[in-house]
């Protein structure tokens, strides 16, 4: 065995797949140095080749076809009876990978469970694997989760609490201003305050209820980037309700511009409406700069990273003139937008800096 410790992932998919658990993966991996861990990701790509990248083995297997949010590869299972490991590190929710996992046998020394968030949409489906999958927990030496929130909203993971470690997503706070191209976008839109959301243009995101909202704002205009399969669908109900000059879609941001697009903003909107939006890593983004958040009400890491009537505002999910109303709140009072976005602030400077999140993994998590 090697003096190193052999750290190895289990998730369904990974870098360069972008998401909320590929950047806990990420986070994860950065924080345990190279000289004292081997790292490796074993998940499915039908797209990329096994490779290397900063020290990480990126073991990659071909999938037959999706099914219920899984990925569904015998190639996955044959891998994962192969790997011999000190620590085993699997990333739920993925159904298949706890099946794989009694079928292949793994060597192991430890198991630990990253519980994002519960299976949501296909909860009927799934029910003939809850069984296994509480077994499954039962085994796990310790399990992260992101919030304390997920901890007491989950029934699935409250009996485990005892086992439970918090450690949420982090972002860097310093050296992040870049005046000159934010005052260009604010420039684009003069006498109006800007709302800003970033995200996939898909149903869980909320994104139309936000577009609603805006019929009942005046003297704003909502900037939405990214693109997805609603692209089409929100350009039309723009068109069709004269929200042009109020509602502008983006498309796809460059890395470059979207730290501008924080800063330029006076609120950013996160009108979530599923809970498997388990975190919400965009509002640390925004907050960082100082910018109040509304979020929705979804019981989960959500309202763990930005606060109601502390950091932001709160509404209902799916509730557009609850989303008129906090927005109008907040840009017709200065001062409060003002403190909330200094709140919001010193919260992630507090909680989510990136130096204290790694620092938290290695000592927390690995130790």
């Amino acid at each position: 065995m090697s003096e190193k410790t052999k750290v190895t992932h289990i998730t369904r998919y990974a870098y360069p797949h972008i998401g909320g658990i590929e950047a806990v993966i990420s986070q994860i991996n950065e924080s345990l140095p190279n000289e004292e861990f081997e790292k490796e990701v074993l998940c499915c790509s039908n797209t990329d080749e096994s490779s290397v990248k900063d020290g990480v083995k990126y073991n990659r297997c071909k999938y037959l076809f999706e099914f219920a949010a899984n990925t569904i590869s015998p190639e996955f299972i044959w891998k994962l009876s192969r790997v011999d490991t000190d620590i085993i590190h699997y990333h739920m929710p993925f159904i298949f990978a706890v099946i794989a996992h009694f079928i292949a046998r793994p060597k192991y020394k430890k198991i630990y469970i990253t519980y994002h968030s519960d299976i949501i949409g296909y909860d009927k489906i799934m029910k003939p694997f809850w069984g296994i999958y509480k077994k499954f927990l039962k085994q796990a030496d310790k399990i992260h989760v992101l919030s304390p929130n997920i901890i007491e909203s989950s029934k699935i993971i409250k009996p485990y609490k005892e086992k439970c470690v918090v450690i949420p997503q982090g972002i860097p706070t310093k050296n992040i201003f870049n005046n000159e191209q934010a005052q260009k976008i604010k420039q684009k839109y003069p006498n109006k305050k800007i709302l800003f959301s970033l995200g996939r243009l898909v149903k869980y995101k909320g994104f139309i209820y936000g577009i609603e909202a805006m019929k009942n704002v005046e003297n704003a205009v909502y900037l939405i980037g990214g693109s997805g399969p609603l692209g089409e669908e929100f350009k039309k109900y723009i068109e069709e309700n004269n929200l042009k000059k109020k509602v502008i879609l983006l498309g796809r941001v460059s890395d470059e511009d979207i730290e501008s697009y924080y800063q330029a903003c006076d609120i950013y909107l996160f009108p979530s409406v599923m809970q498997s939006e388990a975190f919400g890593i965009v509002q640390l983004e925004a907050m960082r700069y100082g910018k109040p958040v509304i979020n929705t009400n979804l019981g989960t890491g959500v309202n763990y990273v930005s606060i109601n009537n502390e950091t932001g505002l709160t509404v209902e999910p799916a509730n557009s003139k609850e989303l008129s109303k906090a927005i109008k709140t907040l840009l017709e009072d200065d001062t409060l937008r003002e403190k909330l976005g200094q709140n919001a602030r010193r919260r992630v400077e507090m909680l989510f800096d990136i130096d204290r999140i790694k620092y938290q993994y290695k000592k927390d998590l690995y130790l």
